[in-house]
This record gives structure tokens, sequence and C-alpha cells, in this order.
């Protein structure tokens, strides 16, 4: 009986080991977790609106959970610009949309961060010119944040003038109307 007992200690011991592995794994695979790329969740809306002097005069945030991971669909993205046209009762007019997508891949985050060109963000900016369905890329957990829409209106003052400046004519129907004969000279054959 003695040596039943042991045995069972002996499997005790060398399940507690094989867990002990595992939970070590999932500690160093937790540290490294932040640096996965996944698909968002989430996305972060900037509405700057800028005023009839070319000045800034308010940026609104807002955070919009997404329906599908890493797609606003053009009705979402129509909505959201319909609702944040107005402000402070003025009428904006839209000027621009960009999407800021960080997808740079986790290998290449070292020789990013080192670099010290100035330009080197530039290609994560995109203008969309037309309000369509907007796509993300897969992006690193950390930087789920700093993806974002940004969304420009533009206060235009209208002038009172009316846009249609071509004279008109007008037709007098009461003129006589004739037709003027000529006289048509005989010619004589030579």
């Amino acid at each position: 009986m003695d040596n039943s007992i042991t045995n069972n200690e002996s499997i005790n011991t060398d399940l507690e080991l094989d867990f002990t592995w595992l939970q070590e794994f999932e500690k160093l695979d937790n540290e490294y977790k932040n640096y996965y790329t996944e698909e968002l969740s989430f996305i972060r809306i900037h509405s700057i609106y800028v005023n009839s002097d070319n000045e800034i005069t308010k940026i609104k945030e807002q955070k919009m959970i997404l329906k599908t991971p890493s797609t606003i669909y053009k009705e979402e993205l129509f909505d959201i610009i319909k609702h944040n046209s107005f402000f402070c009762n003025i009428k904006y007019s839209l000027l621009s949309i960009l999407k800021f997508n960080l997808n740079i891949e986790p290998i290449n985050l070292t020789n990013f961060l080192k670099n010290k060109d100035k330009n080197i963000g530039n290609s994560f900016l995109q203008p969309n010119k037309h309000i369509d369905t907007i796509k993300f890329d897969k992006s690193i957990s950390m930087f789920h944040d700093i993806n974002d829409i940004i969304i420009i209106f533009h206060h235009k003052i209208t002038s009172h003038i009316p846009s249609n400046r071509t004279k008109k004519i007008f037709i007098n129907s009461n003129a006589k109307k004739k037709t003027k004969k000529k006289e048509l000279k005989e010619t004589t054959p030579i």
C-alpha cells in the first residue's frame, strides 16, 4: 500500500510540473500580447471645425465601436458627417476625410522607433476622396488607440449675391413681324 501512495504522489508532482510550465508560458505570452496584430474593435473619430478665416475653432472627439471589426460602413460614415456638420448653430461643409492606420508589423517596430526620419509616418495617413466604406488593416494591440478617422469641416460664408448672373433677354411679342421683299435682278446669259 505504501508503494501505491508513492506512485500517486509522483503522478501529482508530474502534473504540477506540467501546469507550472503552462502557467509560465501564459505569463510570458501575456507580456508580448500587446505586440500582436489584431483587428480593430473600435475607432476614434476627430471632427475638426475650421472657420472662414482658416482657423481651427473646435476639435471634437468621439469613440465608435465598430459593428464589423476594422470596418466603417458608408452609411455609418454618412451619419457621422451629417450629425457633426452643425456646431454652435453654424452649418459646416465637409472639406476632407483622413484615415490614420498604424499598420506596422511587430517585427519592424524596433526599426520604426529608432528611425530619425521625420517623414516616416506619412504612409499611415491617407486621404479618402469619397464617402465610402473605410477598411482598416490589422494593427498592433497597443496602437489601437492611435488609429483614427479625421473629418475636417469648413465654414464658408455665403454671400447674398445670386450665383446666376446671366442677363435676361425679354422677347417682345407685340412687335410687327414683317418679311422684307427684295427684288431679284435679272441676269442675262452671255
